[in-house]
């Protein structure tokens, strides 16, 4: 469990690294077609999140939680 942890940890080190040089790379480097292709990449996450949440919520297991009675 440790390691899955661990390993989940690192995305936001990586992202916080990697963020600034691969944003400032493709929008100054590229210029207009850059933040055209962020603006694409945005759109494209965007349309790909209602799927993506149908289909995580169709695989997940059902389990069967019994609640305990409200206290009057």
């Amino acid at each position: 469990m440790g390691e899955y942890q661990g390993f989940f940890g690192t995305g936001v080190t990586v992202a916080r690294t990697l963020g600034p040089l691969v944003l400032t790379s493709l929008l100054v480097g590229w210029g207009t077609p850059g933040w055209l292709l962020l603006g694409a990449l945005t759109l494209a996450a965007s349309y790909a999140m209602g799927p993506t949440a149908r289909w995580a919520a169709g695989t997940r297991a059902r389990r069967d939680v019994k609640r305990p009675a409200p206290v009057p």
